[in-house]
Parts: structure tokens; C-alpha cells; sequence
């Protein structure tokens, strides 16, 4: 768990996962140079399974390996400080494994929600049961890197996230999973991903999140193509300077959601979700013109003629 002036989320997250008591685990976050009470909150727990280093404050990918590197585990499963899990995740995850010795890692859908841990909306790739190592071989990604179990070994062989990555670092780290073994995915959500303003989401410029996620799937084209990509090989492109961020509120990244919710439910013929997610797009942030229009355009295209019809 990496932590920096989480001191909000934080208690929230670790009791997520400490709810687990049917196998042995351990949680080691890094406090990658926090200014808030967020230590203090963590030792508040008083919890043994906990442990708290220093992280080497050069950006969240070193501060994922820093844990890894601390870690003792047979299988590594992250928890960004301000996310949760659904209770029994660990344990279902880690008993598909102990099944399926074949797998290096197994992953899950995931489901956004706002500051306050409400509005949830599930963000699943897939209703199936399925392998998906030829799709992460295709640069193609489902779901969160949060959503993982991943064997220790696979993760070692890997080399753990990269540096250069700014953001989209688990984004790559993914696709060289699926590389390095093969991998499960399964319908269950598996992490609650939260919205909120002070969230590396909407600290950064669109474009640079855009930047390194596209890099991302470009080294990986050329590991396919030519078994190395310029990262590894000494030749990282150039960053731009992006400038300010100017990713939005997370009220209107959530409303947003939504709205493409109502339609993709709409699509699929089910008029109460979609308008479901209609209201929910309203009231995610209710100063916005965008969300009361799609409730409104909803209401006469799925309104109660459509919902007597079903």
C-alpha cells in the first residue's frame, strides 16, 4: 500500500483488507514522505500484521517496489491508500490460485465510487470466467492493476513497476505480467476504486496520463515484435511538459461515468439501470448541466412506457 497525505482514506483501506482473517497475510505500506497524520492513523490501528517503511519518494512505482521488495508474501496484491477491498477477495483470490498452479496471476472487475464511498459503479470488462494472457499480449488491458494476485516469483521476474512512468505504471507492469505467465480473469469485483479531487487522477494533465499509457502499450508491441522495448534498452523517448492538470473534478470524471453508463445499459435493453444511472449521473454532480440533460433526454427516450413494456 502506497501512502502519501492519505490521512482521509487511509484507516478506511487497511481495514478492507485486515477484515481478512482466513489466511495469513501481511500489509506493508509506504509512507512515501507523508505531511498529514497519515503514519500516525496507520499505527493508530495497532494491528501486527501491519508493518510501515520509508519510501524513497521518487514517485509511486518506487514506492510499490519498495514494499515489494519488504514483503515476505508467496502472493502480492496492492491496495492504493485511499481504495478498498470487498470483503473475502483475498481469500477467494488466493484459493483460485492454490487450484490453478499453472496461473501466475489472477485479476478481477472493479467498480468506481465517489469520496464517500457511495455511488459505486462497476467497471467490469467482462461477465465471463476467461484467460485473458493473449489480450495483455495484445497491449489490451480490462481492469485495474489493484484487482491483481500475483504470484511473488512472477512479479520478481518481472522487475517489478518501472520508474520512468510517471503514471500508467500499472498499466505496463500488467502487460509484463502477461508476458511473464499466464493470467485469470474473473467477473467478481475485486477493488473499490475511489473518486476524489486530491486523487493522482486529477493531479495530473489528461494528456500526460494519455502519454505514458499509450508508451505503455507501445513497449509492448516492440517487446512482441522486436523482444525489447526503447525503455529497457536505454532509449526513453523524450517527456513533454505537460503543464497544469486539468483532469476535472471527480464529481464530473464519476458523472461522466455514468453517463456512458445510462446508454451502454440502454444498449443492452435494460431501461430501469439505465435510468438508474441517469439519476445517479444528476446527483454525482448537480451543478452540471451535462448530468440533468442526460436524465431528461433519459426520461423521454426509457421513461415509463419502456419501463411497462419490461
Amino acid at each position: 500500500m502506497p501512502m502519501r497525505n492519505a490521512a482521509a482514506y487511509v484507516e478506511a483501506a487497511l481495514r478492507s483488507v485486515l477484515v481478512e482473517r482466513d489466511v495469513p497475510l501481511e500489509v506493508v505500506i509506504t509512507d512515501d514522505g507523508s505531511t498529514d497524520c497519515s503514519r500516525a492513523v496507520v499505527e493508530g490501528i495497532g494491528d501486527p500484521r501491519v508493518r510501515v517503511i520509508d519510501g524513497p519518494r521518487k514517485g509511486i512505482a518506487a514506492a510499490f517496489n519498495a514494499a515489494f521488495d519488504a514483503a515476505r508474501g508467496d502472493v502480492i496484491m496492492r491496495c492504493d491508500a485511499d481504495d478498498l477491498y470487498p470483503a473475502g477477495r483475498i481469500s477467494r483470490q488466493l484459493a483460485w490460485l492454490d487450484s490453478n498452479p499453472e496461473f501466475g496471476a489472477i485479476c478481477g472487475a472493479f467498480a468506481a465510487m465517489n469520496a464517500r464511498g457511495g455511488a459505486q459503479l462497476p467497471l467490469s470488462g467482462s461477465e465471463q470466467d476467461e484467460e485473458i494472457t493473449a489480450e495483455l499480449r495484445a497491449a489490451e488491458t480490462r481492469t485495474h492493476f489493484c484487482t491483481f494476485a500475483v504470484r511473488a516469483e512472477v512479479l520478481g521476474a518481472t522487475g517489478g513497476m518501472r520508474s520512468f512512468f510517471q503514471t500508467g505504471e500499472d498499466i505496463d507492469l500488467q502487460l509484463r505480467i502477461g508476458e511473464a505467465c499466464r493470467v485469470w480473469y474473473s467477473p467478481e469485483i475485486a477493488y473499490f476504486y475511489r473518486l476524489h479531487d486530491t486523487s493522482v487522477t486529477h493531479l495530473r494533465h489528461e494528456r500526460e496520463n494519455q502519454f505514458f499509457e499509450n508508451l505503455a502499450r507501445e513497449f509492448q508491441r516492440q517487446r512482441g515484435s522486436k523482444g525489447a522495448d526503447d525503455l529497457s534498452l536505454g532509449k526513453a523517448p523524450q517527456v513533454p511538459d505537460f503543464g497544469a492538470a486539468d483532469g476535472g473534478s471527480a464529481r464530473e470524471h464519476l458523472q461522466g461515468m455514468h453517463i456512458g453508463a445510462t446508454w451502454a445499459a440502454a444498449a443492452e435493453g435494460d431501461p430501469r439501470r439505465a435510468l438508474n444511472h441517469a439519476w445517479l449521473a444528476a446527483w454525482a454532480s448537480p451543478r452540471s448541466l451535462a448530468g440533468w440533460r442526460n436524465l431528461f433526454v433519459a426520461m423521454i427516450k426509457l421513461g415509463p412506457s419502456s419501463l411497462r413494456a419490461h
